[in-house]
């Protein structure tokens, strides 16, 4: 697997790219977007899978995370990652998978329902289905008003590190330390719910016939498995896996399960997309 950095520009923006490309022929590519708070620099050896496949893995730090520049937590908008996808997806060609965790879940599955035509497959980890389920009750209330006025006032997710998977496993360096973060802006916030509330609404109406991979942990008090579950109960397909890890928490590829939840993925890639 042959790594590249570099920088794009959206909107004004300089953001963190990397892109992971095959050692040999191509056949596809992949866009993947990251978590609140997370940054892309961890993936590489998770989509490795996908690489050796063939496919051109394309990932991008959203603004205010990981090595991109902005304000911690602030993302400009909804609209804003839909000009990120199309950006990634002009370097991509042949098959293309769509992929995302926690929040980039959320993002993909958006994505998928918006341009059904244009992705072959997708990987959805741990989807943000109910982004106001950690939030304090006044939260709930107010949020529209307060975005409205204050969208770039950033508040904590109520998310820690111990929420996602084992401390001993996850990168604990200096770096790694410096970009994580646990911020997000009012407007992103409500961003966020309206896309989860589309969703909600669409989501029994599935018109995506390819194949389609969703991974969850059993253990997860973010995203509890339970409410993607009860959405897939709704959709009749076998294009549709799931994957659920019993004592996984929010990230089923960190700490003593990620060999399990690889060989998940791999058998996957290996026998509907490979």
């Amino acid at each position: 697997m042959k790594i590249e950095e570099s920088q794009v520009q959206i909107q004004g923006q300089t953001l963190h790219r990397l892109t992971l490309n095959p050692e040999t022929s191509t056949r596809g590519g992949l866009v993947f977007f990251h978590g609140q708070g997370d940054f892309i620099d961890r993936y590489p050896a998770i989509l490795k899978s996908f690489v050796d496949a063939g496919y051109r893995c394309i990932l991008t730090d959203m603004p205010g995370h990981g090595r991109s520049q902005g304000r911690r937590g602030v993302v400009p908008g909804l609209m804003f990652a839909d000009e990120l996808l199309q950006d990634s997806l002009s370097s991509l060609e042949g098959e293309i998978v769509i992929a995302g965790h926690s929040m980039g879940g959320l993002l993909a599955l958006r994505f998928l329902f918006q341009n059904v035509d244009l992705f072959d497959a997708a990987w959805i980890s741990s989807p943000l289905l109910n982004p106001l389920r950690q939030a304090k009750p006044w939260m709930r209330v107010v949020l529209p008003f307060a975005a409205q006025l204050l969208p770039t006032i950033t508040i904590s997710t109520g998310v820690s590190s111990s929420d996602c998977g084992e401390k001993t496993a996850r990168s604990e360096t200096e770096k790694d330390q410096v970009l994580f973060h646990s911020r997000i802006s009012i407007g992103w916030s409500r961003d966020l719910c309206d896309a989860a509330e589309e969703l909600r609404e669409q989501f029994p109406t599935m018109p995506f016939e390819k194949p389609i991979l969703f991974t969850q942990g059993g253990s997860d008090a973010i995203c509890p498995a339970q409410i993607l579950e009860n959405r897939l109960n709704k959709i009749t397909s076998n294009q549709i896996s799931f994957e659920k890890i019993k004592e996984a928490l929010h990230e089923p590829f960190s700490g003593s399960t990620r060999e399990k939840f690889l060989a998940h993925l791999n058998h996957w890639i290996d026998h509907k997309i490979g």
